[in-house]
């Protein structure tokens, strides 16, 4: 594990001294994250195809993996074949037709007049020859034949006829389909006229003659009419269920199953390459999405190849898990582990952008099942803030219930939005709150060895450390019990100020407990863990004692190291004195006889200087809850008059520098480590020895009442059982 650790520190921590080295890295994380993301999502387009013809005789079920809605193209084309046959062509009347039709009755029955009465014509012949010539409209004989036997009255009966039916007909309209039909109605109407056969025969075939179709097609309109028919034409639409049988086994496939295989994508070679084209420009802007929010909003996290990694292992990981639960149900899918895993170790903004990228990932995985995705994205958010609260107290197992109940809620809400029976609802829910439970113990199990493999210390970490029973704490305890009740003092200080200027409390209070560990090694020359007058320091040179006092930095480090703490309690250990002077061995040594030769570095600590608000207050807390325990008869204002100059020495040190906290900050470490350290050094009440007041009451009652003792022994005083021993030592 350390060794596998070790290799991604080297590969992602280096000093990167050429720029493309970066960019080369970035690119081939991105297609490495891009290609697994597709492999994951992708399964189910290329895996469980078929291949039938039609005709073809299916040897397995085939059942279908989702539920769609697709369009039936053979039944929507037949469709569209019935609605525009069912579209009447529209028609113009031509009025030009009635009208050139009346000239040319009046025509010919005015050439008609004027041949029956030309006196030269004596023969039949030269009336019909005669009658050619001057008719524009080509007759046929028989016609002619009649119509010159007509005489001057019927001549009028039969023009006046003709004209009626034409009209009659002409404002009926007439088409192209119903001209033969309309020619047969002409003749049986012309005999229910009661003209004379010849009339009769001369009316029916001049109206057949000049009869035409004044029903003109309008292309235009008609088009129109039927391009909006089918417009407003809704197409047919197959529903197939998810696990719906769609071709059984040893039945005939015919060409609409295949269709409907193919629409769902089951069907080999068709669609595939369209879905998995899509999906890719999907992933495409999910991953620009996450790396440009990263950019904008958590650009420290985004310049962390390390981080960036450990984001893209944690989504692949919960898709697989989604993936693995999606056979079962969708609902039980505990998705939920990416954004609690991405806001342990990473940031709570990035579990929220994680909880979204999983939620849209995931629906393609649910086949677009808005129940399913609406409770993994709920339940990751509740996940993300119940998760957040663990600095103060919460746990995996408060948030693994949290998610339950609200994954439960959310999958009974929408089912009874979809009308859904009890049961289903009731089944589906407790499949909600497995996954809720589910997510959280995959998260306990998982997050130690993300927590090894990427260096991360996560606040389950710290607050491990900081139990009592921890061996080094325990090593301090037993060595150096003074510097460990000092430790613990430190930690309650710089805690309560910790919450006020927005550090980490957690890492806070762990960095105190852990910040003076390097005096196991010699505990006796710290004043702490001295008993009795003789100090040690007193023998040797202010040299050697500066030295062995800042050792403790080194030796601390060491002890970190031996421990495998993790790098922010080694930081704060080695940085919590800065650089800070040893003043009272340096104005030792400038006193002697040699002083002039003193060399101020020396006798300083080898720093780093404090770089995060932690390290800082830790250095504050460390010094005011030292330096107050060493007034005399502490009082509210020696208490605040030493805080606030210990706080100005250290700024004026330049010890605070290099961390981010600002004036306003310094004022309320100060108002707070006043407030604190007041409450811990107040005036208390000197207790009279017992027995003193024993002799003093005698004395003054003029008797000698023997008082009651307790069981042991001991006497009482003020009602409460004391032991002697005790009485004296207060």
């Amino acid at each position: 594990m350390v060794s596998l650790n070790n290799k991604l520190q080297d590969f992602f921590v280096q000093p990167t001294n050429v720029y493309a080295r970066t960019i080369a890295r970035r690119i081939i994380l991105s297609l490495a994250f891009f290609f697994l993301l597709m492999i994951i999502l992708s399964t189910d387009f290329i895996a469980d195809k078929v291949s039938f013809e039609v005709g073809q005789v299916s040897d397995r079920d085939v059942i279908s993996p989702r539920t769609v809605v697709y369009v039936n193209a053979a039944k929507t084309k037949n469709l569209e074949m019935e609605v525009l046959a069912s579209v009447a062509n529209v028609y113009d009347i031509d009025v030009a037709i009635t009208t050139r039709a009346e000239e040319s009755i009046g025509s010919i029955f005015k050439t008609v007049g004027m041949v029956v009465g030309d006196k030269t014509l004596n023969s039949s012949e030269e009336k019909m020859e005669k009658m050619q010539k001057l008719l524009t409209i080509s007759l046929p004989n028989s016609l002619m034949t009649h119509l010159i036997a007509l005489d001057e009255k019927s001549i009028a009966i039969a023009e006046e006829q003709t004209k009626m039916i034409l009209r009659k007909y002409f404002q009926r309209g007439i088409r192209d389909d119903d001209l033969a039909i309309t020619k047969k109605n002409i003749v049986l109407e012309t005999e229910e006229l009661g003209l004379d056969n010849n009339t009769e025969s001369v009316v029916a075939g001049i109206t057949q003659v000049l009869l035409r179709p004044n029903f003109i097609l309008n292309m235009r309109e008609t088009e129109k009419r039927k391009q909006s028919a089918i417009a407003n034409l809704e197409p047919v639409r197959e529903t197939v269920k998810k696990g719906q049988i769609m071709v059984r086994r040893g039945d005939i496939v015919s060409a609409e199953q295949i269709h409907g295989m193919e629409e769902i994508g089951l069907s080999r070679g068709h669609g595939s390459e369209i879905r998995i084209f899509g999906l890719a420009i999907f992933v495409l802007l999910i991953m620009l999405i996450i790396l440009g929010y990263m950019y904008k909003f958590a650009h420290a996290i985004y310049q962390d190849d390390l981080k960036v990694v450990l984001l893209g292992l944690i989504i692949l990981m919960a898709l697989v898990l989604g993936k693995a639960a999606h056979y079962y149900s969708d609902f039980i899918a505990p998705v939920a582990v990416g954004a609690l895993l991405a806001t342990i170790l990473i940031d709570a903004r990035i579990g929220f952008l994680v909880s979204i990228v999983l939620s849209l990932l995931f629906g393609i995985i649910a086949d677009y099942n808005l129940r399913a995705v609406s409770t993994v994205l709920v339940g990751s958010m509740i996940g993300i803030y119940s998760v957040s609260k663990m600095a103060h107290g919460y746990s995996l197992t408060r948030t693994g219930l949290c998610i339950a109940v609200i994954n439960f809620l959310v999958i009974g809400s929408t089912g009874f939005i979809e009308q859904l029976n009890g049961s289903q609802i009731f089944r589906q829910g407790m499949m909600g709150v497995f996954s809720g439970i589910g997510a959280a113990v995959i998260t306990t199990g998982i997050l130690p060895y993300l927590e090894n493999i990427f260096n991360i210390t996560t606040p389950l970490k710290l607050l491990d450390l900081a139990q009592p029973n921890h061996p080094l704490l325990q090593r301090l305890l037993l060595d150096a019990p003074g510097t460990y009740h000092h430790s613990v003092m430190v930690g309650n200080l710089a805690e309560t100020a910790a919450d006020h200027i927005g550090a980490d409390p957690v890492t806070v209070r762990v960095g105190a407990y852990y910040h003076d560990i390097g005096k196991i090694k010699r505990p006796c020359f710290f004043v702490e863990n001295q008993v009795g007058n003789e100090n040690p320091h007193d023998k040797i040179a202010p040299s050697l004692s500066t030295l062995i006092v800042t050792s403790h930095i080194k030796d601390g480090v060491d002890l970190c190291n031996d421990y495998k703490l993790p790098q922010v309690i080694i930081d704060i250990v080695q940085q919590h004195h800065g650089t800070m002077l040893v003043s009272y061995f340096y104005k030792q040594a400038t006193e002697n006889e040699h002083g002039e030769c003193i060399i101020e570095a020396d006798f300083r600590y080898e720093g780093p200087r404090p770089r995060s608000k932690e390290a800082a207050l830790i250095m504050l807390a460390d010094a005011c809850e030292a330096a107050v325990r060493s007034i005399n008869k502490p009082n509210a204002n020696r208490i605040e008059a030493t805080v606030r100059k210990l706080i100005r020495e250290r700024l004026h040190d330049g010890q605070l520098d290099e961390c981010n906290l600002t004036l306003k900050d310094l004022n309320i470490i100060g108002d707070v480590f006043i407030r604190v350290l007041s409450s811990m050094f107040h005036k208390r009440i000197e207790y009279p020895d017992a027995v003193k007041e024993l002799e003093r009451r005698k004395n003054k009652n003029g008797n000698s009442i023997k008082q009651p003792t307790g069981k042991d022994g001991n006497y009482i005083v003020n009602g409460t059982n004391s032991d002697v021993g005790v009485a004296k030592n207060c």
